[in-house]
């Protein structure tokens, strides 16, 4: 356990071998703190590529679910900014604008799971998640809450290991707040504000590893595609083109942190279309080259 001014906490980054990160479903990441009244917070120490500031936020190229087992705290994306108290559980999606933090006064004790994968990103995109915001629809907090201290306490006492156990109990967590589509009606989502720019998302970070272009989500959306640019532009403050690279950027740095894939197969399945265009994307983003990411990792894993 380590201990930094009172605030405890655990991590684990687990690894992906190649087997495993060509499964539909996988768990990239646990761990739990335990945050008391008054102590600073966001804590320093885990991996790089997961750190906070409550200043700047952060983004993530995976799936984040946490859960509150005592005190409250926040959470904001750019959609809007929400309370969370104990028994409640939020879910952020991959490249969604974050931050979270507990009550000073109060304090709290949370725990999280990270994720990634084609079945996933199909369930984010068919709007299968009960959500309320960010806040996680649950008829049954305390069965979710002992399979989330289960699914946590297996990751910790497997000492750094991952094994497709882990993704077979975080599908029986995402089971309390997945909504079965074939059992009510589904409204047409209209074609303009943010139902335009979640579902290009979701379409995105779901079909980026493709060689897919701007032209290539005009056409998914059936609009226009100046007026998709423009629509989107004006929600996100990014572009399009900006939104495929960043999902890019975040599929390759996951497969050059957590497997042993040559860079050559990375190039592929992160979307890229050649070495160049990668090494370009890596030094304008990172600073570094593919391959230093990947020896800067493992050193700050070590």
């Amino acid at each position: 356990m380590l201990e930094m001014r009172h605030v405890n906490w655990r991590a684990h980054a687990l690894p992906l071998n190649d087997r495993l990160f060509r499964e539909p479903f996988y768990v990239t990441h646990a761990g739990w703190e335990r945050v008391r009244p008054h102590q600073s917070y966001p804590h320093s120490g885990q991996p790089y590529y997961y750190d906070m500031t409550w200043t700047e936020g952060r983004i993530l190229g995976e799936f984040c679910l946490s859960f509150i087992t005592k005190g409250q705290g926040e959470v904001e994306t750019k959609r809007g900014r929400q309370s969370v108290r104990a028994a409640q559980a939020w879910l952020y999606m991959p490249g969604e604008w974050h931050r979270h933090r507990p009550t000073p006064s109060v304090g709290w004790s949370n725990q999280w799971i990270k994720f990634n994968g084609s079945l996933a990103h199909q369930w984010m995109q068919e709007r299968a998640f009960g959500l309320k915001g960010n806040l996680v629809q649950l008829a049954d907090t305390r069965l979710f809450q002992r399979q989330f201290r289960h699914l946590v306490e297996s990751i910790d006492a497997a000492d750094g290991r991952n094994s497709l156990q882990f993704s077979w109990q975080a599908i029986g967590l995402l089971s309390h707040f997945l909504v079965d589509q074939s059992a009510v009606d589904q409204p047409k989502v209209a074609q303009s504000g943010d139902a335009v720019v979640d579902s290009v998302r979701a379409y995105i970070w779901s079909q980026s590893h493709n060689q897919i272009s701007v032209s290539d989500v005009a056409r998914h959306t059936r609009l226009n595609r100046r007026t998709l640019e423009r629509c989107f532009k004006a929600v996100t403050g990014t572009t399009l083109l900006n939104e495929i690279q960043q999902c890019r950027i975040s599929r390759a740095a996951l497969l050059l942190r957590e497997t042993d894939v040559p860079i050559k197969y990375v190039i592929g399945r992160a979307g890229f279309s050649s070495y160049q265009q990668i090494r370009l994307a890596f030094q304008k983003h990172f600073a570094v080259s593919p391959e230093e990411y990947r020896a800067n990792a493992r050193s700050t894993a070590s």
